[in-house]
């Protein structure tokens, strides 16, 4: 683990969190008022270049803190890959939010791994086992993401039969499958030990209205869970609106096709694509080194990778067809 004294020092900072300092064992600050309820974990900054789920976790802190609003249970956030950040990078050396699958999670523990984003990862464990320990009710995890590309913002909702009930207050469109098409995520790790775990995408990386997004998602669960009353969320109404309209009342859907790259296919994005936009089977969406690339089927678009960095080119989901 890090020395306790060793902050983020906010002149390393100065182009991503230039006030923001993050305490040992990546905590960004916690509220207990000691009485029963959901443990909430919020993480953001899994990748270093999307810092608004900070901003959105601190905001919320912030308000709770200054309302003295009654919370029952326990709300942490965490700050995920502190290095990446400092550099304001996807990743130092690997992406931190690919290896939570319980068999590389156990290697780690026993190797204590071997580039940055291990340590990362193992003071990430130390903190989630200590939370799973003391935990007074339920475990939720929330993991606020941003994206490269513009477009609507969604909720990705996992298997435990709970992320999809919690998903319908959120007031985005839910997308299911996609930890299937994205193992190993923090979602994974989660939901494999029988906790309920959801993330959101907020937007792109740098729009204003992403740190928002990702801050009334965060109130809107909070709510939900009763961990804090419906009456102490700061424009209640005004949040789910504009959500809403963000969300373009998009149906749920299902993740059904992944691009997977490599830096050796030299994969481009074509201009101008927005994430949720329709596209349809044969429309030529990238290059790469063999040429165009299009999409296998009709359907709508989701992350299309507009950064340098990534192992995943786009992915297509479609309608989810009830019985």
């Amino acid at each position: 683990m890090r020395d306790p004294g060793d902050f983020i020092d906010p002149t390393l900072l100065t182009t991503v969190l230039p006030d923001v300092r993050v305490g040992p064992d990546h905590r960004l600050g916690e509220i207990d008022h000691g009485q029963p309820g959901a443990t909430v974990i919020l993480s953001g900054g899994m990748h270093g270049n999307e810092p608004a789920g900070i901003r959105a976790i601190l905001q919320v802190l912030e308000s709770l803190r200054t309302a003295n609003t009654p919370v029952a249970g326990r709300i942490l956030g965490l700050c995920g890959n502190i290095g990446a950040l400092r550099l304001g990078a996807r990743y130092s050396d690997r992406d931190l939010n690919r290896r939570w699958d319980l068999p590389s999670v156990t290697q780690l523990r026993a190797t204590r791994g071997h580039v940055a984003e291990d340590v990362e990862q193992l003071e990430l464990l130390h903190v989630f086992d200590g939370e799973i320990a003391q935990a007074r009710g339920p475990i939720v995890h929330l993991d606020l993401h941003s994206m490269s590309a513009d477009g609507v913002p969604f909720i990705v909702v996992c298997s435990h039969p709970q992320s999809a009930a919690l998903a319908q207050n959120l007031c985005l469109p839910g997308i299911l499958g996609l930890e299937d098409a994205i193992p190993a995520t923090t979602l994974e790790y989660f939901t494999t030990l029988g906790h309920i775990a959801l993330a959101v995408e907020g937007g792109q990386h740098q729009s204003p209205a992403t740190v928002d997004t990702l801050e009334s998602v965060a109130w809107l669960l909070l709510a939900s869970l009763g961990v804090v009353a419906w009456t102490a969320v700061p424009d209640l109404e005004g949040r789910r609106d504009r959500l809403r309209n963000r969300g373009l009342n998009l149906p749920p859907l299902r993740v059904t096709y992944r691009h997977g790259i490599t830096p050796a296919d030299h994969f481009h994005m074509k201009p101008g694509y927005r994430n949720l936009q329709a596209v349809h089977a044969g429309e030529v969406v990238a290059q790469d080194n063999n040429g165009p690339v299009s999409a296998p089927t009709d359907g709508w678009i989701l992350l299309p990778l507009y950064q340098a960095i990534g192992t995943d080119g786009f992915f297509l989901g479609s309608q989810i067809v009830q019985a």
